[in-house]
């Protein structure tokens, strides 16, 4: 049975923090509790259940001894206690990863496979370390190898419903009136103006993966999206994403290399297509800290004017740690544009960019996120309205809260501002926006 295979599977095969690190923020535990840390780390999980016994009534609750009881409970066949408690220390540290991954055995354990998958969903969710993502397709595989539905395939998707109000939808000008070089004094057109509006948006996300072996999996990803203003129609925006490649691993690095393409429409009508090749690698630092590099090359098609139409280079560098439930990321990016028709050189340009993540679960219930972003902006040929080279910053900041309502429902708010300065008068803007929706997953 796919039990038996995943009861011979050594926990010390899993990569991650000891368990007194998970929870050494309570640094005022008992003498006892102590003593049920130690006997587990030794595997004495027959002494561990009986000292387990003797302190529930005194520390259930408690995530470091939920947890603690809930690996003796499962090491010595009480399997259900072990369901309760291990749900007990993730409602409170959602994003560990070794109590979800616990939780997922002690579902197979109660031949709940499908809570069991789920808990490996989430787990996969988090983007773990290489050795986490092993054993992940490691228990996946097993769990496919006495029965009769393949549960080697992971299939999740995710719908979007939300409403907001944008005060720039269109990302246009402040005033009309400009006085520049070459033309003199220009007088924009409405449709080039600052156009604020409320939205509708609804999106979905498909994904799918196929676990190969342990080491190796394929994915296609596909996202659909639209956004409809109702006060400035002209700018409503559609997406359609669509990711398909490999994802494995070799010791502590992981590669990944995929094939992706974007199309726009924009008022009804194709704005722009996108074809593009990615390859990434990525190396856990430690059981809680990683890094990842990723390179990708693409074509862009603007159905609108032949002149924007460019190959995109981009590479980026990312580094991402956590502690206790707060998850920072850093990531560094690069690019540069190169036209395909001579004319259209002043369309490209070459950027840099920073960008900062953090994202803190304060129980299952709640998380809340923080990003800031800075990216320049600085163009290959003259502008030929200004007669110099245009050169632009732009600044985000967004701020996000999400409640889980129930295992498949979840719903959001956020807010944000993003500025545009320039050394060009023309291309100097800005806009707030907030939103809220809902969430749901399957």
């Amino acid at each position: 049975m796919a039990q038996l295979v995943i009861k011979q599977m050594s926990l010390k095969k899993i990569n991650l923090l000891p368990v007194v690190l998970f929870f050494s923020s309570n640094v005022f535990a008992t003498d006892n509790i102590t003593q049920l840390q130690q006997l587990v780390s030794k595997a004495n999980y027959q002494q561990a259940w009986q000292q387990a016994q003797r302190l529930v009534k005194a520390n259930e609750g408690d995530p470091r001894f939920d947890y603690l009881y809930g690996i003796s409970a499962l090491e010595t066949a009480h399997y259900d206690k072990a369901v309760f408690a291990l749900e007990r220390v993730i409602i409170n540290k959602p994003n560990l990863l070794r109590p979800r991954l616990e939780l997922a055995r002690a579902y197979l354990k109660v031949n709940n496979d499908q809570a069991a998958l789920r808990e490996f969903k989430q787990v996969l969710s988090l983007k773990p370390p290489a050795t986490v993502q092993r054993n992940v397709n490691r228990y996946i595989q097993a769990m496919s190898k006495d029965s009769k539905n393949n549960k080697k395939w992971i299939l999740d998707g995710l719908l979007t419903l939300a409403t907001g109000y944008d005060a720039n939808a269109n990302f246009g000008a402040n005033t009309a009136n400009f006085d520049v070089p070459v033309f003199g004094s220009v007088i924009l057109k409405d449709e080039s103006l600052k156009q604020d509006s409320p939205f509708i948006e609804v999106g979905a996300q498909l994904n799918y993966r196929y676990v190969l072996s342990d080491a190796q999996s394929v994915f296609l990803n596909t996202r659909v999206g639209h956004k409809h203003f109702s006060k400035a129609k002209k700018f409503d925006l559609s997406n359609l994403n669509i990711q398909g490649g490999s994802l494995f691993s070799v010791g502590k690095l992981q590669y990944q290399f995929s094939l992706r393409h974007q199309t726009l429409r924009l008022n009804k009508q194709t704005f722009s297509n996108t074809l593009g090749l990615e390859g990434g690698i990525a190396r856990e630092l430690s059981d809680d800290s990683l890094i990842a590099s990723s390179l990708s090359v693409e074509n862009y098609d603007h159905k609108k004017q032949n002149l924007r139409d460019a190959r995109r280079y981009q590479a980026s560098a990312r580094y991402g740690f956590s502690k206790g439930n707060v998850n920072h990321q850093i990531e560094i990016l690069a690019g540069t544009e190169t036209p395909k028709h001579k004319a259209g050189k002043y369309h490209t340009r070459n950027s840099m960019g920073v960008a900062y993540t953090v994202r803190r679960a304060w129980n299952e219930q709640h998380s809340s996120s923080v990003s800031a972003q800075l990216q320049r902006y600085t163009h290959r040929d003259k502008d030929p309205i200004y007669n110099v080279k245009r050169k632009d910053k732009r600044w985000l900041l967004k701020i996000g809260h999400s409640v889980v309502l129930s295992k498949k429902l979840s719903a959001f708010a956020d807010v944000g501002y993003i500025k545009n300065t320039s050394n060009l008068g023309l291309y100097k803007t800005n806009k707030t926006f907030a939103r809220v929706g809902i969430n749901y997953q399957f």
